[in-house]
């Protein structure tokens, strides 16, 4: 599982903090965030704009056409996430 804490949040944007982020190198990251970019946004996020310096990542989106908090824990929970960053147990 990939743990997130909200930094900020107003409805219809976020900001969240990937503490496991910080962790890979950045040469990594870019690729990571290449294959990433090219997956399909679902109805209501208007764009997902990452910091990897800072490990955190800002999503603009529509309140009243997705529930971001139950997208972002489907999203760091997700296979292709987990996969991606090599996460174990």
């Amino acid at each position: 599982m990939l743990s997130f804490r909200i930094v900020h949040h107003i409805p219809g944007r976020i900001r969240i903090e990937i503490p496991y982020i910080k962790k890979i190198p950045m040469s990594k990251l870019l690729e990571i965030w290449e294959k990433l970019s090219k997956l399909p946004v679902p109805e209501g996020i208007e764009f997902i704009k990452p910091s990897l310096l800072s490990g955190s990542v800002v999503i603009k989106y529509r309140p009243e056409k997705i529930d971001i908090i139950n997208y972002l824990e489907n999203v760091l929970n997700s296979s292709e996430i987990t996969k991606a960053l090599k996460i174990t147990g």
